[in-house]
């Protein structure tokens, strides 16, 4: 597949401006470039596709939730005198909410699609984000907020946006999973730059609102005029090919047969082993990675590192999680994806080590890169996996409920973080603990076994499953 001319050269343009803008921005340009570059490389009809999920999940829930609640603890916890673990609480209760939601709106996105509900959740996200402005010091009301985002904005989620990339790819699947969930590294670059640039100038208050308006303004439009629920709605076949009957139906308006789908039902999926050991490995993972990656920027400045300095890190582990799915989804189309997810766990093995050494300067640099690398590989690996083992039949409510795995893992670890430093004083202890669950993960990627040959689905999602 040749790559677009105009896409690389807009790549290589951006990249070059990087250099010129103040260093605060300069992550999120490079940002920017790395987007052109991936979207280069897809087939072109699915390129707008694509673009519309990475924008979805550069200012959705889990962006969010990920990059920006870190850079928000600072200033609302001096003014509000609330502890790291009083702010941290909100993490949990949006982890609990995210969790049980999970179970089932995967299955929801599976009857009903996505688009819909995507649209409904960009505008009930914004609006959620733009009330923070009138935040009391009442630490109740902040929790009640970020329980209600990921019910409301469900749509914005990986889960939501996933399913979609699911129905639209088969040979190109784990390039385009890594492109699309690209969306959330892109969200730790330019959020981090922007939140900090917001709340420098005109307070976080302000910030949110910020952040709220960027939503309604930039994502809603993209989404609305690309997202669409299967490429057949555009008259098109699987990563973006003709469909059968010719050229003639992609340009004529009318739309293409209906894409297969294989694999195992919900139920059928959850009576396998595979299931539960991908379950559990995920939720070591995350707990690791959740861990250091949402509260990254407190770990920096317990270690001497100015706001700014911190800020600076974490978009390069933005940066970092985008190459990192990029290229996890490239190799994992082309390679045994568990031999691939548990290669990549040594980066983050390498980075919470230098964590847990004292990482300052270019060290704390390069430990960020590294947990960058591989927080964007591994849910890359999550989309792929269930394809693989278990079908696109189901996806939706099997990646729900892995991902729900994912997010309880990751939501309850920053708790154990900022508990840790509460009492000692220090998150090292808490950094050792991550390192080892990082090694049984692996471990138990590598014993998924082969991929199984997948069965053919007979009637609708609706039929096997009730209305």
């Amino acid at each position: 597949m040749p790559f677009d001319k105009r896409l690389v050269a807009l790549a290589v343009i951006l990249l070059g401006v990087a250099f010129t803008v103040p260093p605060l921005f300069r992550g999120a340009m490079i940002a920017l470039a790395i987007v052109a570059a991936v979207l280069a490389a897809l087939p072109k009809g699915t390129r707008g596709l694509v673009f519309a999920t990475m924008v979805g999940l550069a200012t959705g829930v889990a962006s969010i939730n990920l990059f920006a609640i870190g850079i928000f603890q600072g200033p609302i916890t001096k003014e509000f005198g609330w502890s790291q673990t009083q702010y941290a609480i909100v993490t949990l209760v949006g982890t609990v909410v995210t969790v049980v939601s999970s179970l089932y709106i995967g299955r929801l996105f599976d009857r009903q699609g996505v688009r819909r509900w995507a649209l409904l959740g960009i505008v009930l996200f914004a609006l959620a984000l733009i009330s923070l402005y009138w935040l009391t010091p009442n630490p109740l009301h902040f929790y009640a907020v970020f329980a209600l985002m990921p019910i409301i904005g469900a749509g914005t989620s990986s889960v939501a946006y996933s399913r979609v990339i699911a129905a639209w790819f088969d040979r190109r699947r784990g390039q385009a999973f890594g492109a699309a969930l690209a969306g959330i590294g892109i969200g730790g670059a330019v959020l981090s730059s922007v939140s900090q640039y917001l709340i420098s100038t005109v307070g976080w208050r302000g910030a949110y609102v910020g952040l709220g308006l960027l939503t309604l303004v930039l994502t809603l439009p993209i989404v609305f005029w690309k997202l669409r629920d299967s490429p057949s709605d555009v008259g098109l076949g699987l990563d973006g090919d003709s469909p059968q009957g010719g050229a003639a139906a992609a340009t004529s308006g009318h739309a293409a047969m209906p894409v297969e789908r294989f694999g195992y039902d919900a139920r059928e999926s959850r009576r396998q082993w595979r299931f539960w050991q991908m379950f559990i490995a995920f939720l070591l993972l995350s707990f690791g990675i959740g861990g250091v990656l949402i509260p990254l920027v407190p770990i920096l400045s317990a270690r001497g590192i100015t706001p700014e300095q911190a800020a600076a890190v974490q978009g390069a582990l933005g940066l970092a999680l985008i190459v990192g799915r990029a290229f996890a989804g490239f190799l994992m189309d082309r390679f045994f994806a568990p031999l691939v997810a548990t290669t990549i766990l040594i980066f983050p093995i390498i980075g919470v080590t230098l964590l847990a050494l004292d990482a300052s300067g270019t060290t704390a640099l390069i430990a960020a890169v590294c947990i960058g690398l591989a927080a964007g590989a591994e849910l890359d690996v999550i989309a792929v996996l269930i394809t693989r083992y278990f079908g696109n039949f189901a996806y939706g409510e099997n990646y729900g409920w892995q991902y729900a795995a994912w997010t309880f893992g990751s939501g309850t670890a920053v708790i154990v973080t900022n508990r840790v430093f509460d009492s000692l004083g220090t998150h090292t202890p808490a950094l050792w603990v991550y390192v080892g669950m990082f090694v049984l993960s692996g471990l138990m990627l590598l014993r998924l076994g082969r991929y199984p040959e997948l069965p053919r689905a007979s009637g609708s999602y609706e039929n096997d499953h009730g209305p």
